[in-house]
């Protein structure tokens, strides 16, 4: 008897000391910008593993963090650059990167009067997207850029 409790007991350290290390596989979550309209559009659960959510402000600024275990951050990131190819897109910002110790990729486009900038993380199983648009003449928000180095480092 008291081995069988010392091997479940075992067991159930294992697989205790195992749930660190799965969590760190995952998206961290990402802190917007204090002030902005915060709206959270998707909560991960155990079933759905996506996250969405929304930072807004009234000069039309939008920050948007997107996290999904289900999409390649590989194909993501070849479904960007044919877009760019296909349509003769000009990015003024196209490279590679780290964010937060991953591999990742920064984008930046003008659309109309609108620019979005776009970093891609690969959170392997997954993806995470941080996109920021803005519109054209307003300069990049210091506390974007301030929520963007939290996450990702300098």
């Amino acid at each position: 008897m008291p081995t069988a409790l010392i091997r479940t007991a075992g067991a159930l350290v294992a697989l205790i000391a195992c749930f660190p290390l799965a969590a760190t596989a995952a998206a961290r979550p990402f802190t917007g910008p204090a002030g902005w309209d915060h709206a959270v559009a998707v909560a991960p659960t155990a079933q759905s593993p996506r996250a969405q959510e929304t930072w807004r402000k009234s000069d039309g600024e939008l920050l948007t963090f997107m996290s999904d275990e289900g999409l390649s951050y590989d194909d993501s990131l070849a479904m960007i650059r044919k877009n760019v190819a296909d349509n003769s897109l000009k990015p003024s910002v196209d490279k590679d990167r780290t964010c937060g110790g991953r591999r990742a990729h920064e984008i930046e486009m003008t659309f109309g009067t609108t620019i979005v900038h776009q970093i891609l993380v690969d959170d392997a199983p997954g993806l995470t997207k941080l996109t920021y648009t803005h519109p054209q003449g307003t300069p990049t928000g210091p506390d974007v850029t301030a929520a963007i180095t939290v996450y990702c480092g300098a």
